[in-house]
């Protein structure tokens, strides 16, 4: 019986592919983690919010509470919020400066070679991915070649400022928002369960029976 054999190539391109795979489910998996435990924590911050009002009796039904925390939760994502906005608010204006400054209204904040923040990363020339022949499949077997090193370029200090502030801000912003949906989401299933009547642990003969009065 013939078997085929694989080349290097092939077993290092295969060595390659599994560890980018295990690192992507790694990553998601983290993140997947971080997501239920900032969902966790924002949705016992709505409890926090509602305790005073429901335990002192304000609010006595769920249609009130849903109101109440709505509310609450509004107020609470604008205080959250407004910093995110204004990170982003100092790259729009240091943007506005640049160009004011040196009359280019046109910049490109993502040029690779002077004016934008691609300048900071290694650039490649993804025009022409090396490729192989992979049991028929044609797929990427290496790297494309460098077009650009990172250097700091004096002339895209606004993009620079632009783009790490629209990304951190952004970045912040929807965090917030994240938690403001988990909020809301833990304020819901408040508003229908906490002031439900149950007799899931009602014993009835543990209630003294009264006698039967003839009529």
């Amino acid at each position: 019986m013939m078997y085929a054999k694989l080349a290097e190539s092939d077993v290092r391109l295969i060595i390659v592919l599994l560890l980018i795979f295990l690192l992507v489910f790694v990553i998601f998996g983290y993140l997947a983690i971080l997501v239920k435990k900032i969902m966790h924590l924002q949705g016992n911050k709505m409890e926090d919010v509602v305790h005073d009002v429901i335990v002192t009796g304000v609010i006595l039904d769920g249609k009130s509470l849903l109101k109440y925390g709505i509310k609450k939760n509004h107020r609470l994502l604008f205080v959250q919020s407004w910093i995110p906005f204004l990170i982003m608010f100092v790259g729009c204006f240091a943007i506005f400066l640049y160009c004011l400054i040196t009359g280019n209204w046109s910049v490109n904040v993502f040029d690779m070679e002077k004016y934008g923040v691609f300048t900071l990363f290694h650039n490649f020339d993804w025009s022409n991915i090396p490729t192989t022949n992979f049991f028929g499949l044609t797929i990427i077997s290496d790297w494309p070649k460098v077009i650009s090193e990172p250097h700091f370029s004096v002339d895209a200090i606004g993009s620079y400022i632009f783009c790490f502030s629209m990304l951190i801000g952004g970045i912040w912003f929807l965090i917030d928002v994240q938690a403001y949906v988990a909020r809301l989401y833990r304020l819901i299933k408040l508003s229908k369960t906490v002031f439900n009547k149950s007799l899931k642990d009602f014993d009835p003969n543990s209630v003294p029976r009264e006698d039967i009065k003839p009529e």
